[in-house]
């Protein structure tokens, strides 16, 4: 027989495996309307944590980024439909931490300051040899990286800051619940410690009704409120026994 728990358990781990893998994996997309050398640079670039997607010409780029998003863009800079330059300004609209690399075989100086200035990571001209595309897209992808870990830090440093805020709300809570306790000797206590509490004060008439409202509220919770405070570190041993001292000798006037 199958255990269910074992089968929610493995499900789990595969959530989180894929959960983690997608936040590793790095899109890139390749625009290039030569067809073999799009092929090429596409099987070259391949890799366990990148996700490629090959586009045969700019408006191809522009109507995919409607639907999803890239991480980084290898662009042919001449190319039908739409050139690199437009596909670099549309995506750093959309994305301003998208990274682009502008490759040209008409490469200029004009060129190559205009694709920088307008946000590209880097400029790489034809012919090329693929190592050396290759070392710029992994310098991308390192930056990459380094900015999702940013992100991710900066996310936690949010969620710890809130926490704060909240146990310092709830300290401030507890704080003056114990104030209070203190000038009105009201306080806290689970059975065992009121039952000593209860045997350390004066003889109590036999016929003494315990289960009255008031003594309830006058004796049994303000003991078990203090035993509370103690065991949730508020108050040491000493200041407990010395509340509790009070406390006797408040219900015995």
């Amino acid at each position: 027989m199958i255990d269910r728990k074992e089968i929610l358990i493995e499900d789990s781990s595969l959530l989180k495996e894929n959960t983690e893998s997608c936040m590793t994996e790095i899109h890139i997309w390749v625009a290039e309307d030569d067809e073999e050398f799009r092929e090429v640079l596409g099987n070259f670039l391949a890799r366990k944590d990148r996700v490629i997607q090959l586009f045969k010409n700019g408006q191809e780029v522009l109507e995919a980024m409607k639907k999803g998003s890239l991480d980084l863009l290898i662009t042919d800079l001449m190319m039908p439909g739409a050139d690199g330059i437009q596909i670099l300004k549309e995506v750093k609209r959309l994305d301003p931490e998208s990274m682009v690399i502008i490759m040209t075989g008409y490469a200029s100086l004009d060129t190559a300051i205009q694709a920088i200035r307008g946000g590209a990571y880097d400029y790489i001209r034809k012919p090329f040899k693929l190592d050396e595309l290759e070392i710029v897209v992994h310098n991308s992808c390192e930056k990459i990286s380094l900015m999702r870990e940013n992100r991710r830090l900066l996310q936690r440093l949010k969620e710890t800051m809130e926490e704060m805020k909240n146990l310092k709300i709830n300290w401030e809570q507890h704080r003056t619940d114990i104030l209070d306790f203190c000038l009105m000797f009201t306080h806290d206590q689970k059975i065992s410690e009121i039952e000593l509490a209860l045997n350390q004060m004066n003889p109590i008439p036999p016929d003494y009704d315990f289960k009255r409202q008031d003594f309830q509220k006058k004796m049994v919770d303000p003991l078990e409120k203090l035993i509370d405070f103690k065991k949730e570190g508020f108050i040491d041993e000493v200041e407990f026994v010395a509340l509790k001292k009070k406390l006797l000798q408040k219900l015995e006037d």
